[in-house]
């Protein structure tokens, strides 16, 4: 069997620490491919896993739960074949750039540069839903999204907006305890009775990975549009699970990118 521990190969940390609590759950990694995507072999399934995105933010603040979250989803996932009504309460979106391979993952393209994804939140963690559980589940895309919108006014009930005042400008940044919603909380239907008695309705954003963004109003689009393109550029780089560098328009009529750093 190929061996990836192999060592004479530089220590892989991150590899070594999923191996040894994947391991703790009573999982093995079956192989590694020439994408370095980790091949898992469990209850039937061969469950393909990067380990790209954990490993930038571990090397950004060296945290260990980066890796225990990746395990617990793992572990979710393999146990998800619940009916409708005990899962639709944990359907969530999160967002990836179109060159993701979607597969057969239920997905919606908001821009040129990503997508919307479904998922379902689960330990902290998001499992992706696919075609084949919306089948097992006997609901169609559009019950999904309903859902997911539901889902998503629930989450924004407890949002908050904090201001950071910038030369008489407001930077507004969402916070909420689960951070890796950050973003996911921008594209609630209800975001607009959240925003429009502090930064005003349309508004601008910028989400260049899943726990970071920045709101601020229209009439302020000049003044941050030329600065943030050096925080935005640091955050897509060098964190985990980039989204894009757009700079996104909420409005009426919907989501749509004005420009991108």
């Amino acid at each position: 069997m190929y061996n990836p521990f192999k060592k004479n190969k530089k220590e892989d940390v991150v590899l070594n620490k999923f191996k040894k609590q994947l391991e703790s759950k009573g999982l093995f990694i079956d192989s590694i491919d020439e994408e370095g995507l980790i091949h898992i072999n469990a209850e039937e399934s061969d469950l393909k896993v990067s380990l790209e995105n954990v490993k930038r933010n571990y090397e950004r603040d060296s945290d260990d739960s980066h890796i225990t979250d990746l395990v617990d989803v793992i572990i979710s996932h393999l146990s998800k074949k619940e009916d409708w009504k005990n899962i639709n309460d944990k359907v969530i979106i999160q967002f990836f750039p179109n060159d993701f391979e979607f597969d057969n993952i239920v997905h919606e393209k908001v821009t040129n540069e990503f997508s919307k994804v479904f998922a379902l939140n689960l330990n902290n963690g998001f499992s992706f839903i696919t075609t084949d559980d919306l089948s097992d589940w006997k609901i169609n895309f559009e019950e999904l999204k309903k859902q997911a919108d539901v889902n998503l006014e629930i989450l924004l009930d407890k949002a908050k907006i904090e201001f950071e005042d910038i030369d008489n400008h407001k930077l507004g940044m969402i916070n909420i305890e689960e951070i890796a919603l950050k973003s996911s909380c921008l594209f609630s239907l209800k975001i607009k009775n959240l925003v429009q008695n502090t930064i005003g309705f349309p508004f601008y954003a910028v989400i260049p990975v899943r726990d970071f963004c920045y709101i601020f109003a229209e009439e302020d689009f000049e003044f941050f549009s030329q600065r943030l393109g050096p925080v935005v550029l640091d955050e897509y780089n060098n964190s985990g699970y980039p989204i894009t560098t757009e700079i996104l328009r909420f409005s009426n009529t919907g989501i749509e990118a004005i420009g991108k750093y």
